[in-house]
Order: C-alpha cells, then sequence, then structure tokens
C-alpha cells in the first residue's frame, strides 16, 4: 500500500512541475506532439486573399488536450507593432477543448505577424508564431516556355510579391514533390534551377507584381505553373485525379489548392501555342473550351483570362490558323481577353530577351488593370483588332481594313529588308497589294489590279519571303506601340459596315433611381431577316454603357433589306424589334431604343421601371423562359455566395445574393418568354 502511494504521489509532482512550466510567462506550447492540434493556423510568409472588403480571415483552430487554461488569445502586429488582439474561453470537455480565433487583416503594404497564446490566470504560454503574413490579390500563369522565363537580370525582390510552391525541373515537366509548400517571395532569376525552382512566377509575371505593388499598393501572390515545350493537350487535367503530380495541370492545382487560393483566384494568364502551330491546331478550340471550363470548376470566382496570341515564331505551317482560333477566344468568352504579341522587342526567333519579357510585362498591365485597379490612362491600351474588311467600290481594286478597340498609327516603313504591303495574302497568295495608307481607324490597301478575292490574311505563317528565317516586321501598330492582332482568312466583305447605335437597359441592372446601370455589361445582337424562317444575317457584340445605356455595334456583313434586331445577354431574356423589322443599308448609321417605349419589343416585351422599359432579366440558363429552373440556379448560387461573373449575379455587383434571389422571384412571377414572329 505504501509503494503504491509513493508512485501515484510522485506522478502527481510530476504532472504538477509540468504543468507550472507550462504556465510560465511566454513558455512554448509546441504542435508537434498529441497536447495541442491545429486545424488551421497561418505561416510565415503566407499570402492572404483580401475579399470585397479589402480584408482576409486569418483563421486558428483546433484542439487543447493540456487542462488548467481558461483562454486562448492572438496578438496581432502590424508591422511590429501590436495592433489588435482576440481572445475567447476555453470549455474543456472530457479533457479537450477546441478554439477557434479569426482575426482580420487588410490589403495594405503592411507585413502582420501573429503570437497565439494560451491562458491560465495571470500566465500565458506561446503556443505559435506566424510571421510577415500579407494580403491582397492573387492570380495563376499557366502555358509553355513564353509564361514562365527566367533570367539572371531578374533580380527584382519585394516583400509584397508572394509565390508558393516549386516549378519542378525540367522547365516545370517533373513530377512534383507534395512537400512541397512552402511561402516565398517571388522571384524569376533562375537561380536554383533554369525556368523553375521554388517560388519562379517568370521575368513578365515578377515585373507584372513589380508594376501592381508600385502603382496600386496591393499585395499580390501569382502561382507560375507554365511548362516548357508544351501543348495544350498537356495542359488539359486528369479528370480522374484532378490533382495528378505528374500531369501540368494538376501540379498547378495542387499547389494553389494548398496555398488555400483556389476559389480566390482574380485572374488566369495563358500564353501557349507555339507547340500547337501543327495538324493539332483543328483540336485547338476544343481543347481550350475543355480547359476553360476546369478552370471554372477549380478557379471558380477568376474574372477574366488573359491570353496571348502568337506572333509569328518558332512554330509549324499552321501557325497562321492558330493565331486565328486565339483572336477568336474573346468572341467565345466574354471573360478573355486577347493580348498581341506581334512587334514586341527584344524577339530571338521564340524567347525574348529580358527587356523583351519586361516590354511584355508593361504592355499587359494597363488593360489587366483597368478590370482589377484604377487606372487613367487608358489610350490605346488594348491591340488594334480587324473588325471589318470590305472592297471600297465596284471596282474592286481597293480593300478597307476596319480596326477598333486601337487604331493603326501610321502605315509602317520597310525594315529589315521587308514591305509590308508583301505580308497581306489574299485567297492565301501574296503580291496583289500595290501600297497601304492609314485613314482614322481604316488601313487602306490598293490593289495592283481589280481583283475579286474573299478573303485575306495579315502576317506569314513562321517565315520571311526572303530566307527561312523566322519573320520579325515591319508590323501594324497603335500610337503606343502595341500590335494588331493578325487575322488569318478574314472575309472580304462587298459591302461597307452597318452602324448599329442601341439603347437598352438590362431589369437587374437598371437602378430607376440612379437611371444608370449598376455596371457595363456586354450585349450580342443578331440581325435576322423579317421573313420566315428569320434567319440569321450577321451579328455583333459591345458594350453597353453603364450612364447612356448605349452601345455602338458595327455589321460588316449585311446587304441593304429589312431585319430584326435581336438582343441577348449573359442572363437576359432574347428580346425582338418591333413588329416589320428595320431597314439597314451598307455605310449607315441607325439608332435604336429599346428604353424608350414598351412598343419597341415585338410583343410588347418589356417592363417598365421608372421612366426606362427594361429587357426581362433572370432568364440565367437561357432558354427562353423565365421560370423556376432559372430560380434555382440562383438559388444554388446564392447559397454557396458564388462571386464573379456569373449569370446569376442578377444586379451585377459580382455576388449572388439574396438581392439576386429577389430578382429572380419577382422575374419569374411574370412568367415571361422569348416573343418573336413566327
Amino acid at each position: 500500500m505504501k509503494i503504491l502511494f509513493s508512485i501515484q504521489l510522485g506522478a502527481i509532482l510530476i504532472l504538477l512541475t509540468i504543468t507550472s512550466n507550462l504556465l510560465a510567462e511566454d513558455t512554448l506550447i509546441t504542435d508537434n506532439s498529441s497536447a495541442l492540434i491545429f486545424s488551421e493556423k497561418p505561416r510565415n510568409l503566407q499570402f492572404f486573399a483580401r475579399d470585397n472588403y479589402d480584408s482576409s480571415e486569418v483563421k486558428y483552430s483546433g484542439i487543447l488536450y493540456l487542462p488548467g487554461y481558461d483562454s486562448v488569445f492572438v496578438e496581432v502586429y502590424r508591422n511590429n507593432t501590436l495592433w489588435k488582439r482576440n481572445s475567447h474561453a476555453l470549455n474543456y470537455e472530457q479533457g479537450e477543448a477546441s478554439f477557434y480565433l479569426n482575426p482580420k487583416i487588410h490589403s495594405e503594404l503592411s507585413e502582420f505577424k501573429f503570437k497565439l497564446y494560451f491562458k491560465a490566470g495571470s500566465s500565458s504560454a506561446l503556443a505559435a508564431i506566424a510571421d510577415s503574413v500579407v494580403c491582397g490579390d492573387a492570380y495563376i500563369i499557366a502555358g509553355q516556355s513564353n509564361s514562365q522565363p527566367t533570367d539572371y537580370l531578374a533580380t527584382y525582390t519585394n516583400e509584397y510579391c508572394r509565390s508558393f510552391g516549386v516549378q519542378t525541373a525540367t522547365y516545370n515537366s517533373a513530377n512534383y514533390n507534395p512537400a512541397d509548400t512552402n511561402w516565398g517571395l517571388s522571384k524569376a532569376d533562375g537561380a536554383v534551377i533554369y525556368w523553375a525552382g521554388p517560388y519562379n512566377v517568370g521575368v513578365w509575371g515578377l515585373y507584372l507584381q513589380k508594376q501592381i505593388v508600385e502603382n496600386t499598393g496591393i499585395p499580390t501572390c501569382i502561382i507560375n505553373g507554365g511548362r516548357g515545350s508544351s501543348t495544350i493537350e498537356m495542359n488539359l487535367r486528369n479528370n480522374f485525379n484532378q490533382t495528378d503530380l505528374t500531369t501540368t495541370y494538376g501540379r498547378l492545382l495542387y499547389r494553389v489548392l494548398k496555398a488555400g487560393l483556389a476559389d480566390k483566384i482574380k485572374g488566369i494568364f495563358w500564353y501557349q501555342g507555339e507547340s500547337n502551330g501543327g495538324a493539332t491546331w483543328v483540336n485547338y478550340r476544343n481543347n481550350f473550351r475543355i480547359l476553360y471550363n476546369s478552370w471554372k470548376e477549380n478557379y471558380p470566382n477568376f474574372k477574366r483570362i488573359f491570353a496571348f496570341q502568337l506572333r509569328p515564331c518558332c512554330s509549324e505551317q499552321y501557325a497562321s490558323q492558330l493565331r486565328e482560333v486565339q483572336r477568336n477566344l474573346p468572341n467565345e468568352y466574354n471573360d478573355v481577353e486577347i493580348f498581341s504579341t506581334a512587334g514586341i522587342p527584344g524577339y530571338q526567333g521564340c524567347h525574348y530577351s529580358f527587356n523583351g519579357y519586361l516590354e511584355i510585362a508593361k504592355m499587359i498591365y494597363k488593360p489587366f488593370a483597368k478590370i482589377f485597379y484604377s487606372v487613367s490612362d487608358t489610350v490605346n491600351i488594348y491591340p488594334p483588332e480587324i473588325r471589318a474588311a470590305y472592297y471600297t467600290s465596284p471596282e474592286k481594286n481597293e480593300i478597307a481594313l476596319l480596326f477598333n478597340r486601337s487604331k493603326i498609327s501610321r502605315w509602317p516603313s520597310d525594315t529589315l529588308g521587308e514591305s509590308m504591303k508583301n505580308y497581306f495574302y489574299l485567297n492565301g497568295y501574296t503580291g496583289y497589294i500595290l501600297s497601304g495608307n492609314v485613314s482614322g481607324d481604316t488601313v487602306k490597301l490598293k490593289l495592283i489590279a481589280p481583283l475579286n478575292a474573299t478573303r485575306i490574311t495579315y502576317l506569314p505563317t513562321v517565315w520571311t519571303h526572303i530566307d527561312s528565317v523566322v519573320y520579325e516586321g515591319p508590323f501594324m501598330k497603335n500610337g503606343r506601340g502595341i500590335g494588331a492582332l493578325s487575322f488569318h482568312d478574314f472575309p472580304i466583305s462587298d459591302y461597307s459596315p452597318v452602324q448599329l447605335s442601341l439603347k437598352a437597359a438590362v431589369d437587374g441592372y437598371y437602378n430607376p433611381v440612379t437611371t444608370r446601370l449598376n455596371l457595363k455589361d456586354t450585349l450580342r445582337v443578331y440581325l435576322r431577316t423579317n421573313q420566315y424562317p428569320f434567319s440569321i444575317v450577321d451579328s455583333a457584340k459591345a458594350e453597353i454603357d453603364s450612364v447612356s445605356l448605349t452601345g455602338k455595334f458595327s455589321f460588316y456583313n449585311t446587304p441593304p433589306g429589312t431585319y430584326y434586331i435581336v438582343v441577348k445577354g449573359r442572363n437576359s431574356l432574347e428580346t425582338w424589334s418591333a413588329d416589320g423589322g428595320e431597314y439597314l443599308s451598307p455605310g449607315a448609321t441607325i439608332e435604336y431604343d429599346f428604353t424608350k417605349k414598351i412598343s419597341k419589343a415585338y410583343g410588347n416585351n418589356l417592363i417598365q421601371r421608372g421612366s426606362k422599359f427594361c429587357i426581362y432579366s433572370a432568364d440565367v440558363n437561357q432558354d427562353g423562359v423565365v421560370d423556376l429552373d432559372d430560380n434555382l440556379n440562383t438559388l444554388n448560387d446564392a447559397n454557396m455566395f458564388m462571386l464573379g461573373y456569373v449569370n446569376t449575379d442578377l444586379n451585377g455587383d459580382y455576388v449572388v445574393d439574396l438581392e439576386d434571389l429577389s430578382i429572380s422571384f419577382y422575374s419569374i412571377s411574370f412568367i415571361v418568354e422569348v416573343a418573336r414572329p413566327y
């Protein structure tokens, strides 16, 4: 009995000694034992994505198995100065106490430090420290070698430019080690492994981050998953194992998930295509759709994809056709923005010099920042894009090329022994252009003789006409030096464009108090014949201004005749113009105002809001009727608090919530459907 009592007394003394030590001021409780288990906690250098309120929660949660503590608290230091303190009481059940703290930090040029303590009376024990934590915006980069380049001159570092994980060896083609999950400062100097290594974001990615932090004061994280020499097929997801670490897609997705950023990615940069200039170009459009849908699933809240159209480069015989597919991506996806790489200096036949990649970073910053940040200088920030090609006279001895988004500044001078006129192809052949000149937004090509060509191509596939070297100019550029997007077999019309000034307001976006739209959104207009079967003759899309409610639509292949004007939006009900249609003639400019009176829509299919008539909203699934199916889609997204440019965002504030659900319920109460002639 005495022996047993001695053993029990000894155990109690040992326990008291341990507890006394743990309760001493600033004693560290380690989390590498069963005494303290974390479910969530921040890490050194971790990046947190900001929410709609410019902040982010930094969460601590877990279970403490040590008895004797009455509360848990976290001290938050802002630039090493104590900023705030959060705490809550601990309640033990069966010897364990769960805890949860979620202090918020702001998106700013500050680094935050966190110290987590467990408290017993007047004593506390330090359990965890996380230093140099920041909050801002997160992006990803994907593609092939030009998406991930390094250069020994890329020595820039900034504590507010972050990345996560490792680009693996051999141009990021080696399998990923799942243990590589550290945070670090972005780099692009290739000091570890050429075009690979921890925290590599690529030269232009790094210097894009530099511009963001210097111009906006917002920290950023870029995770670059580019893979050298990869085809688009090699960038597709393994649907049976989405984070397959042997795949390019899986390696990137794994890193983004481990970083906790998958649902917080704001934008995706896609620079790829050099390896698809051969026969696989015919599959590129479909494969991009597959990739796009995978991104939508895995990064559900991104607002834009920024894709690069290639220039004549280290590609193959169908590179021109591939570039045409790339040029048309924004026509299929409202959230895709296209950049031109034609004419960027520092080109080396496939890759760029360090200064060339810096020029890419400069070129993409302003159109990118216009979407996500405030920029005042927006003149000529987009590449000139072909919108129409047409003969200027019945004699067909001159072709006009109409550009929009920005204008060609001048007809380019000969350079490198090459002349611009020789790099336009009519029905696939060169040598028909006598001269060229620029007039406003139009380039006019004087032909050597009258011709009946129906297609025109700008820029060679790869090579010059002199010898087998990659074509390096001249290029058509705007006043900022941004090259025009190349085009392949673009149709030449016999008709000059019809210009439509359309005034329209989608109900959910329209505020009758301010008489403005909540956002500038894109509508597509179709011209349909006024006789059965009401065939589509032409189409155009344009942004509707939030103040004037007006958009400018251009139609380039419209013979003179009478047409119905049919309007469609991402979540609005298809709406036809008044019975009988409108007469349109080539070269004419007409106005049409749906907001003026209800009879401007076929079947009076409009709803009045204040003094304006609006197009019905809430046709989320675009099946031509506003019904319970649309309401269910909106309800599901509202339950998930879906963010981003999605069809269920009915009021245009980039978040699906009760306001959108209210609009949906109101719209389905009318049980409206498309009204059109039959």
